[in-house]
């Protein structure tokens, strides 16, 4: 849900201060433009497309790391190395790795960073420099969090990418040890098959092939003709804190319609608890309660402003549990088809979405020209 984060607090802000009938018509004008303006619908469009593909991408990479390094895994089996922690840095204030993996007996850790489809091998590197300084600074604190003493001088950082990325990331790594005297030591994980199915270690680099580019010990020896990740015997999750939201919705829906089975409460209706309780059981990683609260609120305004569900009345609340309770707006009794009736042109509202949210900003920017910078507008401004 953090690829919408923007739009939602544009969203509350311009519902919470600017919205009246004046600037509401002003936002209406400007929405029919963009509605009309093919470039701003491909944009909207491309957008949307992209963050689903960021996610499924990520999503495939974290779970194949996951079942190769958790205890029993196919490369824990055979070296020390260990899962330890997912987003383990992000409790410390500092950007945070992927996953982090450790090694028990000689007190190593490797950092591993996902590159995103779309961000240059220059920045990930440049990102990774500014997280290793952090981890440094607060080794104590993390080496605690993951219940592994590791020395400073025993973190390795890995890349992992998508196979076609290879060459592209191993040169921008040589580019960036030639412009420094003491370079960190950058290795290069490739994740391949539709379903993350192999990992292995990219060492063809232009200038200086070779073993140096492979971890040392069993770990390298593993990784060099590469490991396939198939069949892991562990239940992995079926999605993450900021997982798209489009990916997000057949889970909740149908897992929110299933909840009142065989009662007389409509399988329609949902409580704003039962949401939050079923992300919190499910959610991976550190903090789990906190973040399961921040999704919960997220959906609820974004899917409530969709208009797929909607507030249901204390006179029809039969949850009663103390919190709001919701209506997805189907006829239907199935999970199943409570999900298709709630999911169909889902897509399509969520593109005209973005361009309302683009339609919002610019009523913001007239009302900050009419009445001043309110304090709170520069989360638009950044």
């Amino acid at each position: 849900m953090n690829t919408i984060k923007k739009e939602l607090e544009i969203l509350e802000y311009y519902e919470d201060e600017v919205s009246n009938d004046n600037y509401e018509n002003t936002k209406e004008e400007i929405l029919d433009d963009l509605l009309d303006d093919e470039d701003a619908i491909e944009a909207a469009e491309e957008q949307y497309e992209n963050r689903k593909e960021e996610s499924k991408h990520k999503k495939k990479v974290r779970t194949t790391l996951m079942a190769a390094f958790l205890r029993n895994g196919p490369i824990e089996r055979v070296t020390n190395w260990e899962f330890r922690r997912l987003f383990p840095l992000r409790t410390l204030d500092v950007d945070s790795a992927d996953v982090l993996v450790g090694n028990q007996t000689d007190g190593s850790i490797i950092l591993i960073i996902i590159l995103s489809l779309r961000k240059r091998p220059e920045t990930g590197i440049d990102d990774a420099l500014e997280m290793l300084g952090g981890v440094r600074d607060n080794n104590s604190a993390l080496s605690d969090d993951i219940n592994l003493d590791f020395r400073n001088d025993r973190i390795q950082t890995a890349i992992a990418i998508e196979p076609a990325r290879a060459n592209d990331t191993a040169v921008a790594i040589e580019e960036y040890e030639q412009s420094v005297t003491d370079p960190e030591d950058f290795y290069v994980w490739r994740i391949t098959g539709t379903e993350g199915a192999k990992i292995d270690i990219y060492t063809d680099f232009p200038s200086d092939p070779g073993q140096n580019r492979c971890h040392d010990g069993d770990l390298g020896q593993v990784l060099d003709p590469g490991r396939e990740i198939m069949d892991s015997p562990h239940v992995l999750p079926d999605f993450f804190y900021d997982t798209h939201h489009s990916l997000l919705l057949e889970h909740t829906i149908i897992k929110m319609a299933s909840n009142h089975l065989d009662t007389d409460i409509p399988n329609t209706h949902f409580s704003t608890q039962e949401l939050r309780n079923y992300f919190d059981s499910t959610l991976y990683g550190s903090d789990s309660t906190h973040k399961a609260s921040i999704l919960t609120g997220r959906v609820i305004q974004l899917w409530e402003h969709l208009d797929i569900m909607t507030k249901v009345s204390d006179s029809n609340d039969k949850i009663d549990d103390g919190s709001t309770v919701y209506r997805l707006r189907s006829r239907k009794q199935n999970p199943q088809t409570i999900y298709d009736d709630v999911s169909d042109n889902y897509d399509e509202k969520c593109n005209e979405f973005l361009i309302e949210s683009k339609a919002m900003e610019q009523t913001i920017e007239q009302f900050e020209e009419d009445k001043g910078v309110q304090a709170d507008l520069a989360t638009f401004s950044s």
